[in-house]
């Protein structure tokens, strides 16, 4: 069986779907890989806002993992327009300081260091995305 278009799904360990919100296509590839070759999740992506609310429609995702920089906004406005039950994980390279109360107002769960963690430590990622489903089947 091969993944649709915009999925990474080869190591089926955890099943978790996750909507990967990134506009840069090398960024999408690299991290959609990694969390579905050694993580075993599938991964769908979106570039932008709008292509993101469009998957959201049409499929059942566990948790959304945006940017916070995106062509059509921010991964905060984002944030606001996803369902409550579904966790938002926000990854910048901005301080998140002056970003954390209107983040968490408009929904996000988690944060993640864009420079930090995103490429160079996947496992802390995905990490992080168990602990959010996990915690919004719980609730």
């Amino acid at each position: 069986v091969r993944p649709e278009p915009g999925t990474a799904c080869f190591g089926m360990a955890h099943h978790h779907h996750v909507l990967l919100v990134e506009d840069s296509t090398f960024m999408a590839k690299v991290v959609s890989d990694t969390l579905g070759d050694e993580h075993g999740m599938v991964v769908r992506t979106a570039g932008s806002i709008e292509e993101a609310i469009e998957v959201l429609g049409g499929s059942d995702i566990d948790c959304v993992m945006a940017k916070q920089a995106l062509p059509d906004g921010s991964g905060i406005d984002l944030a606001d327009a996803v369902d409550d039950s579904v966790p938002v994980i926000l990854f910048t390279a901005d301080e998140l300081e002056p970003l954390a109360d209107d983040a968490i107002q408009a929904g996000v769960t988690e944060f993640v260091d864009k420079d930090d963690h995103l490429t160079s430590d996947m496992n802390m990622v995905a990490n992080r995305i168990e602990v959010v489903i996990e915690a919004a089947k719980a609730n």
